[in-house]
């Protein structure tokens, strides 16, 4: 038992080492709004296209190179080729093809400006698709510098304005908005805004409601386990994790500007039977490591993906006779061996008859999240890459991302896609995954969301003040760091953080209510959760020099040691929408269930 702990704990920490090591992920591509004459290239599998984008002749060429690659592209069913033609890359390049056009024929350097700096985009998005989102190969001798960087993660150290300011006569930067852009686009009267449903919805499709075909394994390099469904004609990816803190964290971001996909939490999923689900559950995309000595003995081989048992995920099946069984009970059903470590691997080990007998599978709760089919994505974007890091949108992220305590931001959680409206494309920018949030928030390897008790009250501490001039003061944010370097957040000024702290300010304790109601959390988590998150956007209100300006939820502070009975207080609620209530309370500041504190 020992040596079997000691090896989940070798494993849980050198994965986290080695997400680490790809905090660097995707930094090659970098300029600035302006058109350059330095030279950008787009990898193909092994080919190399370099290009001058302030070249009007290099423009014309790329546009001409792009035509015939998908000239001589396979069809969609043709496998023969490298899986640079896949679906994603098609998109990519027929979008390169679309903006060198463009840009190529304007008589203006301020008409190709819009085309050259989308076309960058759609270059850097097309060369991260072709990325492992973790590192191939490190040796022992770069491990103490992938330490280093691991506990390097600055925020808030910028001291330059942002590029990319609307124009305007005020002395106090804070107060301009961003330029229009593909990243973050204002939202009008933020307070009243419905956060419950979100993302601009009046309601959405419970999924506990429905009965639903299982469509695909997830295929994708995401480390949780999940897959799709068919349900009412449309796509549903479940995801078995974040199921709460996603749905949350992307409500909040939506609600502020960010283009993201919209998220639900549900209770459970009913799946008609198929014993695809079960044999498909492991499909993503495998990432490993390679670790050596010297550079070339071999040291050990890290497979970061772990194989999950189905069963885990199955809260129980439903018969065509009305019986039910528990997910455990299923699997001893099932098979001829169900005592083998992946019972569900090999197909002769199925008992058919008992197959016949089932008419559909419940899973424990999930995050859903149904596609658009007229949103399609080409590649990840970078906060490093490009004039990111100079944005004032995505520097303020990084103050909303250390409130909500959201820290996964990998860049392969982030996606360029192709918008599809009334016959019009439009290329944006979305975080594609926010989960990882409302939990513990600092640490060198230990983050880890949806943590209550963890949580912390407060994110934001006075700064020292520079002179006698307090808007020059540094902000400082303690107990939160993101997973990977973040050159955005890193980026980020005052000026920066007092402009997305009006956006948060506009926020209401109604709203924050229902949106952690609409994600699934009882009323103890609802009220535990909102009072921090209060208790912490008022710290950042007088931190950042801010309570004239605006309004304190708790002027007169936060009881860290209240406690709260669902029960006998009652659930949490507003208007209409009502938590539910379980076993759990808070007792002196703490979530417990009975006497144990409960660690979501």
């Amino acid at each position: 038992m020992r040596n079997r702990n000691f090896s989940k704990r070798f494993w849980i920490v050198s994965s986290l080492v080695f997400l680490a090591a790809s905090a660097g992920w995707g930094k090659e591509l970098t300029s600035t709004n302006a058109i350059t004459p330095v030279d950008y290239e787009l990898r193909l599998g092994t080919e190399r296209i370099r290009f001058n984008p302030g070249s009007k002749a290099d423009l014309q060429r790329l546009a001409i190179q792009m035509g015939a690659l998908l000239e001589n592209a396979p069809k969609k069913n043709d496998r023969s080729r490298l899986r640079t033609f896949a679906k994603k890359y098609r998109r990519g390049l027929q979008q390169i093809q679309r903006l060198a056009e463009a840009a190529a024929v304007g008589s203006e350097a301020d008409e190709t400006h819009r085309p050259v700096d989308l076309l960058l985009e759609v270059v850097a998005a097309v060369n991260n698709n072709q990325r492992s989102p973790v590192p191939e190969h490190i040796d022992a001798i770069q491990s103490p510098w992938v330490v280093y960087k691991q506990m390097h993660h600055p925020m808030a150290r910028g001291h330059t304005p942002a590029v990319n300011l609307a124009a305007g006569t005020v002395s106090d930067l804070s107060r301009l908005d961003p330029q229009p852009s593909t990243f973050w686009e204002p939202r009008e009267n933020i307070p009243n805004r419905d956060i419950y449903a979100g993302f601009g919805r009046t309601n959405w499709l419970r999924l506990e409601d429905e009965l639903c075909d299982y469509s695909a394994a997830k295929e994708s390099f995401g480390t949780n386990p999940g897959f799709e469904v068919e349900c009412r004609g449309l796509r549903i990816k479940l995801k078995f994790a974040e199921v709460s803190s996603e749905p949350f964290v992307a409500r909040i971001f939506s609600v502020l500007g960010y283009h993201v996909d919209a998220t639900d939490h549900a209770a459970r999923a009913n799946v008609r039977y198929d014993r695809r689900l079960l044999q498909e559950f492991n499909s993503r995309q495998e990432m490993k490591t390679r670790f050596t000595a010297f550079g070339f003995l071999p040291a050990y081989v890290l497979k970061v993906q772990r194989r999950y048992d189905p069963f885990d995920y199955i809260a129980g099946a439903v018969l065509r006779d009305g019986r039910q069984w528990s997910g455990q009970e299923l699997r001893s059903q099932l098979f001829h061996d169900p005592r083998r470590r992946h019972p569900e691997a090999e197909a002769a080990n199925f008992r058919t008859d008992i197959e016949s007998q089932i008419d559909h599978l419940v899973t424990v709760p999930a995050n859903v999240q149904v596609k658009d089919p007229e949103v399609k994505s080409i590649g990840p974007w970078d906060f490093g890459q490009l004039d990111h890091a100079n944005r004032r949108e995505l520097r303020g992220a990084g103050l909303l991302a250390a409130w909500l305590g959201w820290f996964d931001t990998r860049a392969d959680n982030t996606r360029l896609r192709i918008v599809r409206r009334g016959g019009q494309v439009e290329l944006l920018h979305y975080f594609s995954d926010l989960g990882g949030g409302l939990g513990r928030t600092t640490g060198l390897l230990f983050w880890k969301g949806e943590r209550p008790n963890d949580f912390p009250w407060t994110f934001t501490r006075p700064a020292a003040r520079a002179g006698k001039d307090p808007s020059k003061a540094a902000l400082k944010i303690e107990g939160y760091k993101p997973m990977a370097a973040t050159p955005a957040f890193a980026a980020m000024t005052r000026d920066d953080a007092r402009w997305m702290a009006r956006l948060i300010g506009q926020i209401t304790e109604d709203q924050i209510v229902q949106a952690l109601i609409a994600s699934g959390y009882d009323s103890a988590e609802v009220r535990l959760y909102a009072e921090k998150l209060l208790s912490r956007r008022d710290r950042m209100v007088i931190d950042l020099g801010l309570s004239e300006e605006i309004l304190l939820l708790r002027p007169a502070g936060f009881d860290r040691k209240f406690s709260y009975d669902p029960v006998a207080d009652g659930p949490m609620s507003t208007g209409s929408v009502r938590s539910r209530v379980t076993g759990t309370r808070i007792v002196e500041g703490k979530l417990v269930s009975g006497a144990v504190n409960v660690k979501r």
